[in-house]
């Protein structure tokens, strides 16, 4: 009997060491990631050697200005006195300056603003209370002939100290015995002015032989300047000044007060390019200043009034703002590439934009330009451009980098509501690098400009060329289940609603396949863990009200059978529902204010979070290898080759917890790792909404911007995005019957001049059911009432399409109002007319509202 009572002991003490460990591994959440393995390698830094100017007879020289560095394609040339620099193209002669040459002859600046464009660079930073203040490099540094200028290989280094570097009053010791002060100044000074010194010490009460500064004389600018010069008469050293500071226990001066940075700003010549990198890891800021943004050659290769051409900027597919084009009461444009941080904690937004996918800028002005990538940072970075009449003659885009997360936290004090700005107390210490290549003649365009981003992507093995012959795809998204709340007996509950089977979506494919359509690429959504808002990824076990895993991998044969291909969807990033595998507190990301990112869907209507749509959480960039590779490990055994990421691709977010800070560029470190996880176990992935970054991991792209945000200051859409992918990666833009533009016609007559496949959401379920649920935006999405329409549309898209997806755009042309022409390799081109009326251009006649195919290779 005692035996067996022991025994149930044992057992019910290792029932709850069980539990007790469940609990305690629960409250540490998932395993994560340590961010310093993603931060870049720290590297020595070059060691710079004398500046000495090089012989400058074969590049023609640039005036003020002596040559530095060069190589075959240019020559970099470096003004002692103003800091700035020039690239000097040596085939073309034409002259790129970091700040405009003719700036001082600007009669629209202002004093000010000449030394901001006389500025290389400008740092923003808040003091204790939170204070915004902007320091420009010329006003602060350049001026005050505080700067160090060092050779590099093949370029250049400039150091500048910014700030007011003087102590002031507090180079005057503030104690200082009789005797230190005869030994050290007077006695080296002539009878009057030793008395004038003297007279401003005063005998400090019972401190025997120790004299005290009378500040309340000394701090007068006209007795400040006169003890100044005669300590420096007398050879007083800062040495000196240490000494009696220690000895009378006064703390170092307010000099230490007062803003002071040191930024490096390094130039390289690398083949074409010209490379500009500020080394954050050797940036260094006051003890209470911290840097919160970086603007960086603001008006680098600028353009003036008389200039003609426009700026490339990467908002959406691509945007112009055409230079001078008197938009002088609008918004500068600004806009944070990857998209905006989830992590941001903004209640409300703004105009509701496309996001800027592409690191890239560029200006061309006359028969030249300049293409510009951000190649480091460029997760941390935003891209900003504005127009001449403003605050000055010249037209600029540039790149600003924000080094610290921001935020703002509200105290509420009684009725009143108080708005501190915090920043993260952690410095981003890699480096901000932007490479620059120049055009001229006919490549002096956003065209050019499309293929030498591509063709440098391609050489980095970035892109790959696509496989010659092929359909054009066709995309469709199936929605499987969703949640929507019921009631039973009053008692409301979230229930599990298919929409879309197994079955019925092998139904949907069947018919497609009737049709004629070919090569049709199934996104599959809502497959797994209860639904699209579907548990955190660690397990992939299809749904068993859709047909479980036989259902799964019947259709995925069914679709290899036809030709076509599955991709069943994950979404990794929000987290909408828990089952035990995810715990807020250790596993979500947090705010720069600590709190947990806790997010909730936008109203519509007011464009603020609202509570009602449900809430979710926003998962930490360090706890994304666990539950990626938890998920990798499960899905793979269903032996289906696809996989659609819903988010991985295209949000990128940072984490400000205390303990583990993950920058959005660390951020972007670890996506890409397990992007090429993901691509090792699984070759086909096709990625939704996808930024630069992701493209080397995938097959397809779907959700690509076809339209830019339309801000007020820009003046023209491009498909940039599309020149530089197409012919390298399968695209395709956002679901065409959840459109704004309902006119199929239009959308056809744009997928063809953007080269995308048709996208759909299909389900088999009416859209009725929808209602009331947080996807009642879906609000067309039955197959049948579709499904003519869209063979339709495929057909006709993929008669002209088909034969050019493996070829790259070489040209975009608009030759007038709604008549535009893409031109591909290999000589074929399309004429797309969008008006009303036929037009005829070069010899072809396309018809109202129609396009043709045309060149060389029809």
């Amino acid at each position: 009997m005692k035996k067996r009572k022991r025994t149930i002991t044992l057992l019910a003490c290792a029932v709850i060491l069980a539990i007790a460990g469940g609990f305690l591994l629960l409250n540490q959440g998932a395993p994560a990631a340590d961010p310093a393995d993603y931060k870049p390698a720290p590297v020595a830094p070059e060691a710079g050697k004398e500046l000495r100017a090089l012989p400058d007879a074969g590049s023609g020289g640039v005036p003020g200005m002596t040559l530095v560095a060069e190589n075959e394609a240019l020559a970099l040339y470096y003004n002692e006195q103003t800091a700035e620099v020039a690239a000097k193209d040596r085939k073309s002669g034409e002259v790129w300056y970091s700040n405009p040459a003719g700036r001082n002859e600007d009669a629209i600046a202002s004093p000010f603003e000449k030394e901001v464009m006389s500025s290389q660079f400008a740092v923003s930073f808040r003091d204790e209370i939170g204070t915004l203040e902007t320091y420009w490099s010329y006003p602060w540094s350049v001026v005050n002939r505080n700067f160090t200028a060092e050779s590099l290989e093949n370029g250049l280094r400039v150091t500048y100290t910014l700030g007011d570097v003087s102590l002031g009053i507090d180079a005057l010791p503030k104690r200082i015995t009789k005797a230190r002060l005869e030994e050290k100044v007077l006695s080296k000074l002539d009878e009057t002015l030793a008395a004038y010194v003297e007279a401003r010490y005063y005998p400090v009460k019972n401190g025997a032989d120790l004299l005290e500064r009378l500040d309340e004389q000394v701090k007068k600018p006209l007795v400040l300047k006169k003890m100044l010069a005669a300590f420096e008469e007398a050879g007083y050293t800062a040495e000196d000044l240490a000494a009696d500071n220690e000895a009378s226990g006064t703390a170092a001066g307010g000099g230490a007060q007062k803003p002071k940075f040191s930024v490096p700003l390094e130039y390289r010549l690398d083949g074409d390019a010209l490379v500009v990198t500020v080394p954050l890891a050797r940036v260094t800021e006051s003890e209470k200043h911290r840097i919160s943004s970086i603007d960086l050659l603001r008006f680098f290769g600028a353009a003036g009034t008389k200039d003609d051409g426009y700026m490339l900027v990467p908002d959406g597919s691509g945007a112009l703002i055409r230079l001078n084009n008197g938009k002088i009461k609008e918004e500068q444009y600004v806009q944070r590439v990857y998209g905006d941080d989830p992590n941001d904690n903004s209640v409300s937004r703004g105009q509701v934009t496309r996001k800027a996918a592409m690191p890239v800028y560029g200006m061309k002005a006359g028969d030249t330009g300049w293409f510009a990538v951000i190649e480091e940072g460029d997760a941390i970075a935003s891209v900003a451009a504005d127009v001449s009449g403003k605050q000055n003659a010249y037209n600029y885009v540039f790149s600003r980098f924000s080094v610290r997360g921001e935020d703002e936290l509200e105290l509420y004090t009684g009725d009143q509501i108080q708005e501190i700005q915090l920043l993260s107390d952690e410095l981003y210490r890699g480096n901000l690098t932007v490479r620059y290549r120049f055009l001229t003649g006919a490549d002096a365009s956003y065209s050019g400009m499309a293929r030498m981003y591509r063709e440098q992507l391609a050489k980095d093995g970035k892109l790959r060329p696509l496989e010659e012959g092929g359909n054009l795809p066709f995309y469709v998204d199936v929605l499987g289940s969703i949640d929507k709340q019921k009631s039973f007996l009053g008692i409301p509950y979230d229930a599990v609603v298919p929409m879309t089977s197994f079955a019925e979506a092998g139904n949907m494919a069947q018919a497609l396949a009737e049709e004629g359509v070919a090569n049709v690429r199934m996104r599959y959504l809502g497959w797994f863990g209860k639904g699209m808002h579907h548990r955190p990824p660690v397990k992939a076990q299809p749904d068993r009200g859709l047909g479980g895993s036989a259902g799964l991998k019947k259709l995925a044969a069914q679709l290899a059978e036809q030709g076509g291909a599955l991709y069943p969807d994950v979404a990794f990033q929000y987290v909408y529902r828990d089952d035990g595998h995810f715990n807020p507190s250790a596993d979500a990301a947090r705010f720069v204010t600590r709190e947990i990112a806790e997010l909730h869907p936008y109203d519509r209507n007011l464009n603020r979070q609202d509570m009602y749509y449900g809430t979710y959480y926003l998962l930490s960039p360090a706890k994304l290898p666990y539950y990626v590779d938890k998920f990798a490990d499960s899905y793979g055994k269903y032996g289906v080759s696809r996989l659609s990421l819903r988010d991985l691709g295209g949000v990128l977010s940072s984490d400000y917890r205390v303990q583990r800070v993950v920058f959005r560029e660390e951020a972007k470190g670890i996506v890409t790792e397990r992007l090429g996880v993901l691509r090792e176990a699984f070759p086909d992935l096709m990625v939704s909404d996808a930024n630069a970054y992701s493209w080397p991991y995938a097959k397809h792209v779907i959700d690509v911007p076809v339209a830019s945000s339309r801000f007020s200051l820009t003046d023209e859409e491009v498909p940039f995005y599309q020149m530089v992918i197409h012919g390298y990666l399968d695209y395709a833009g956002a679901v065409l019957n959840l459109a704004d533009e309902q006119n199929l016609r239009k959308q056809l007559l744009k997928s063809v001049e953007y080269g995308t496949a048709p996208h759909f959401l299909w389900s088999a379920e009416p859209t009725p059911t929808l209602k009331f649920t947080r996807f009642d935006g879906m609000f067309s999405v039955e197959s049948e009432a579709w499904r003519d329409e869209a063979v339709k549309f495929y057909r006709e898209a993929s008669e002209v399409l088909g034969p050019l997806r493996s070829r790259p755009i070489l040209e975009h042309v608009r030759h007038a109002a709604g008549v535009v022409e893409v031109k591909y390799e290999g000589g074929a081109s399309i004429l797309i007319n969008y008006t009303d009326r036929p037009v005829t251009v070069n010899g072809m006649t396309v018809e109202a509202q129609d396009f043709t195919a045309g060149g060389d290779e029809g």
